[in-house]
């Protein structure tokens, strides 16, 4: 009976963490890509060229990148979910105001700061999960905090997007901004208190936790292991492909031949939903046919996905962002979860340091494959989102093992 009773406890416990990292995931993708829909309302109010436009995205994700190593720092003295409380208040916050600011440089700015503030959600939670729960849910969690970002990232483009065509960008991103008040509250009110990590403030002077890695040494061997380095080239180019293709689609479907309307090319982020599904399979079916494997299997649906959207008919077009956003979502929580079980006793500053280099990717190849945009149309999109593929893939063949081996995921 008391086993029973301690496996209830085990799996109310996944669930609470499962459904309060959905909505923290909800809210991070909403808030930074909601105003991806808005692009081209951007560009033409403020008389800007497409790769200027998406800095409203590249500054929010250069936030991100500059705040990950602090705040994990900053979680390990303080605590994980009081830290992501506090990060997740914040943003919240800043996304109200941002609306209301009518410059450029002001935008910008707002979105940068935004940034730093929710940096500590992609740097802390799934470090936060393997602290909380068994290895062997660590990658379904994980994939369900990816499938919130899925489904923030979907919800976020299509309500600006349909609120903006008719009441302007910043109409569209105020929306965005409350439904983000409503899932941090959420957010807050769901997480479990933590029980897996002891912050370093709270340890006294001959515990056993003293005798654990120093932050900054934890840090040397995040930088130091070459397998980690195999994960963190994953959402460097993965995630520069993928936020390339969202960015720019919409300009090329709204020009000639398709002349597409801001509310339609919104639609076509529904397709979303499959990585939806996807990131929560990928999570279960990494224990079956190996990390490894299922990696590469999303690197090849993203490359044959980018491949189809080459093509004139529209239909096509759809059909390989949808194969290309499946890929996607398959490899994130399967990178995410390889990088902290990989890690250890690092896995804290592992972890902010695949978000690290997530969100460089995500800014460096926002704007070169935006330049590359503005000089060869979606051909030069296309082709180099399916070069960053391959190198990717190499790089995962040459380091990364079959199946990660973790050593520091309770076995409770």
């Amino acid at each position: 009976m008391s086993g029973t009773s301690a496996d209830d406890a085990s799996t109310a416990l996944f669930r609470r963490i499962v459904a309060a990292l959905f909505a923290a995931g909800f809210a991070t993708f909403a808030q930074l890509y909601g105003v991806q829909s808005l692009l081209p309302e951007i560009s033409a109010d403020f008389g800007i060229d497409p790769s200027h436009a998406a800095l409203t995205i590249s500054m929010a994700t250069i936030g991100i990148a500059v705040g990950v190593l602090p705040w994990a720092f900053a979680a390990d003295r303080w605590g994980r979910v009081r830290i992501m409380k506090v990060s997740a208040v914040t943003a919240a916050v800043i996304g109200l105001i941002t609306p209301f600011l009518h410059s450029l440089p002001l935008v910008l700015g707002s979105r940068l700061v935004e940034g730093l503030a929710l940096a500590a959600i992609p740097a802390i939670a799934v470090t936060y999960i393997t602290d909380e729960l068994p290895a062997r849910r660590v990658t379904a969690a994980a994939g369900a905090f990816v499938s919130g970002n899925s489904i923030g990232g979907l919800i976020g483009r299509l309500v600006s997007g349909l609120v903006g065509e008719h009441f302007g960008w910043q109409i569209g991103m105020m929306t965005v901004a409350v439904l983000c008040v409503i899932a941090c509250t959420m957010f807050v009110i769901i997480v479990p208190a933590p029980h897996g990590y002891l912050p370093s403030r709270l340890r006294t002077r001959g515990e056993p936790s003293d005798d654990t890695p120093t932050a900054w040494r934890r840090f040397s061997m995040a930088l130091t292991t070459p397998a980690l380095w195999g994960t963190y080239a994953q959402p460097f180019l993965l995630m520069g492909s993928f936020i390339s293709l969202f960015s720019f689609l919409g300009y090329h479907l709204q020009a000639a031949p398709y002349g597409l309307s801001t509310a339609i090319t919104s639609m076509i982020f529904t397709v979303y939903l499959v990585g939806t599904f996807t990131s929560r399979w990928s999570g279960s079916a990494a224990g079956r046919i190996g990390h490894r494997r299922l990696l590469m299997i999303g690197i090849t649906l993203m490359a044959a996905g980018a491949a189809l959207t080459l093509s004139s008919p529209l239909v096509i077009i759809v059909i390989g962002v949808a194969v290309f956003t499946a890929g996607y979502f398959v490899t994130s929580p399967v990178t995410s979860a390889m990088t902290s079980l990989l890690a250890g006793p690092a896995r804290s500053q592992a972890t902010a340091i695949y978000q690290l280099v997530f969100y460089i990717g995500n800014s460096v190849f926002g704007w070169l494959l935006g330049r590359a945009f503005e000089v060869f149309d979606w051909p030069g999109v296309g082709v180099g989102i399916i070069a960053l593929c391959g190198i990717a893939a190499l790089i995962a063949a040459m380091l990364l093992p079959a199946r990660p081996v973790s050593s520091a995921s309770p076995e409770h």
